[in-house]
């Protein structure tokens, strides 16, 4: 009787059907985008997320503050708040004292303050 039951438990088992579910699931796991990543250990640095580009940082102050400020005066707040190599900024065309605020506004929007 159990060589029967055995065979017979073997013979539902090829004979099943799959579900619907249990087929996403299989497709699910094969997928390579549903890879778990690894965790960062503690002393692991993070990726940093690309800086804004002039272009956005223009285009953010303009539609918020009503002027396009110009890249010399990007340049020159970023070299004021420590965002690039000091003295690499021209001095030639310094940003304006009350565009100053609205620039550092829109750094800190785009996280490099």
């Amino acid at each position: 009787m159990d060589s029967l039951c055995g065979g017979m438990a073997r013979l539902m088992e090829l004979c099943r059907v799959e579900t619907w579910a249990e087929k996403k699931m299989r497709i699910r796991k094969d997928d390579r985008r549903f890879v778990r990543q690894p965790h960062r250990q503690a002393g692991e640095q993070q990726l940093t997320r690309p800086h804004a580009t002039d272009q956005e940082i223009q285009k953010w102050v303009s539609r918020q503050h009503g002027f396009v400020p110009e890249s010399a005066w990007l340049q020159d707040c970023k070299d004021q708040f420590g965002l690039v190599a000091p003295g690499t900024a021209l001095k030639d065309n310094p940003c304006q004292p009350e565009k100053v605020a609205a620039i550092k506004q829109a750094f800190r929007r785009f996280g490099l303050l």
